[in-house]
């Protein structure tokens, strides 16, 4: 490369030689190369103090250009802008209440026409550029979620999709009138028979709830030589009990 540059500047001259180069790399090894053309065709003569400004100009900027673009990248802020779209793909209205929008970065969201935006300087960015932004309305059993890694694009968009919130799970214990634990006992949630755990030693039961945290669901819990039960319980980790009667 060295050798190629320097053919360039015999052939061309210095600043249709700068012209033609582009990156901070090439100028550092075009500035090399004007350095061994001096070396080579001035054969021990002095050298005029033009020749030496533009060199170390030309060393210079490769070396500033990274400085600058250090700096750049440090105090730049990306402009983040959240879209929430309900199940039918629609935007939800962003005064629409019960709805909540925050990021795996923290900060607080700013409400904007049309959603919200994050200001996220890139100096604090997260180590590996990735930010997840979170929806839900608790009121509707409605979540969502969506990834995005921050790159050169100052002013990313994102659009969060709200699903059903399915992700609870119901657990508690099978008892006896007497409130012995029942082992062998058939339990599930009701429109999911095929998900029916039977109870080991100490009675005890977790299944996934299909619901939302707080969402009631209605248990199923029977066993040969008892009267079966059902019983309707919030989803979540509140334990529940199931008595069964002989």
């Amino acid at each position: 490369m060295i050798v190629a540059l320097i053919n360039l500047v015999e052939s061309g001259g210095i600043w249709e030689a700068v012209i033609k180069v582009a990156t901070p790399l090439n100028l550092a090894a075009f500035a090399l190369a004007v350095v061994l053309f001096i070396a080579l065709k001035s054969r021990g003569r002095k050298v005029s103090p033009a020749i030496w400004v533009v060199i170390v100009v030309l060393v210079a900027i490769p070396i500033g250009a990274s400085i600058y673009g250090e700096i750049t990248a440090r105090t730049s802020i990306y402009r983040l802008r959240v879209t929430v779209v309900n199940q039918q793909g629609t935007p939800v209205n962003e005064v629409e209440e019960g709805l909540k929008v925050w990021s795996s970065f923290g900060g607080e969201p700013k409400r904007v026409a049309g959603g919200w935006q994050f200001d996220i300087p890139s100096a604090i960015k997260p180590m590996d550029s990735k930010l997840t932004i979170y929806a839900s309305k608790e009121i509707a059993f409605l979540i969502g979620s969506a990834e995005l890694t921050l790159g050169n694009d100052y002013n990313p968009s994102v659009i969060v999709n709200l699903r059903r919130d399915d992700s609870a799970k119901v657990r508690g214990q099978v008892v006896d009138g007497k409130n012995r634990a029942v082992a062998g006992a058939r339990v599930f949630v009701l429109g999911y028979e095929s998900e029916a755990v039977i109870t080991q030693e100490g009675g005890n039961f977790e299944l996934p709830a299909h619901a939302a945290a707080g969402q009631m669901v209605l248990l199923y819990a029977g066993k040969n030589g008892y009267r079966p039960t059902k019983l309707p319980q919030p989803a979540g980790d509140t334990p529940v009990d199931l008595s069964l009667e002989r």
